[in-house]
Parts: structure tokens; sequence; C-alpha cells
């Protein structure tokens, strides 16, 4: 069975709120396609804390979401510990597919993204992942930036669904 694995590090409760709005607007978009696709095709969505990465897991996946903190103007300790835990099996020929994923990230930062957006451009590229949605960057409060998350995790279902149907 096909899946979405979301990735993340949230390690406090407004980051949290973070992930559970992406999850539960993934999940709907998910039964949504799935209502369309026969049973073998029904799309899972999958979570995993990204300090306590699963190699296999990573290399299954059909669809990717990554959450982090934008901190000291880079990703998340968590989330680097994830990508450097997986990199050489994951990029390895002898284990690496050839087919496209579909990746998509969100960062949230306290006063500035740049050096995270840059970081997951590079690791995004460095892996092979095709960018399915545009990025959603912000600082700050959440709050005003819940309708770009949900737009976030339902368009990279939409977009697993348009590469399969």
């Amino acid at each position: 069975m096909p899946y979405l694995l979301v990735v993340h590090h949230s390690p406090t409760d407004k980051l949290r709120g973070i992930t559970d709005t992406i999850l539960h607007a993934a999940e709907g978009a998910a039964a949504e396609v799935n209502s369309t696709l026969p049973g073998e095709l029904h799309l899972e969505i999958r979570e995993r804390n990204a300090l306590e990465p699963d190699t296999a897991e990573l290399l299954g996946a059909s669809a990717l979401l990554f959450g982090t903190t934008a901190n000291f103007g880079y990703i998340s300790g968590a989330l680097k510990h994830y990508f450097d835990s997986a990199f050489m099996e994951v990029t390895n020929e002898d284990t690496y597919t050839a087919h496209s994923v579909l990746a998509g990230y969100w960062i949230r930062g306290g006063h500035d993204t740049t050096g995270a957006e840059k970081a997951m451009t590079a690791i995004t590229t460095g892996y092979g992942w095709n960018t399915a949605v545009d990025p959603v960057c912000f600082t700050g409060d959440p709050e005003p930036h819940t309708t770009e998350l949900r737009e976030l995790a339902e368009n990279t279902v939409g977009a697993w669904y348009a590469a399969v149907a």
C-alpha cells in the first residue's frame, strides 16, 4: 500500500499543533482520493518523529512531507539527524529506487527561515526528490498560516494522486 510519510520535529505544543494540522489535512485528502482508487492503491498517512529514523520506511514512501523549526539559521538538529542517518543507504546504488518521490516541507522560524530553506532545498536535491508543491515557510505565530499548511498537505496528496491516476 502506498503511503505519504510525514517526518517532523515537533518538541513544543505550538509545533505539535502545526504537525496535527498537516496530518489532519493529509488524512482528509487521502480519504477523498482513496474513494476513487482500488484498495491496493489507497494512500496511507504515516507519521515519523525525526529523532527515530527508519530508512526502510523512507525508501518505501510514495510521497514525503517534512516539518522543522528554523534554529540558529538552520533546520532542527533532529531533522538533520534524520537526513544524515538515512543518506548513505537511501542514495546507495544498490538500494535506491530510480522512481521520483514527491516531497514537500514546512518550516516555522522565530525570526528567519532563510538558512533552513536553503538547507531543505539542498537536501531534497541531494536525495533526488521532486518538489511536489511549494514549501510553507514562515516566522511567528502559526495561526495565520493554517490555510497554507492545510493546502501543503492536501496538494501533496493531490500531486501523488495525479501521478498514479
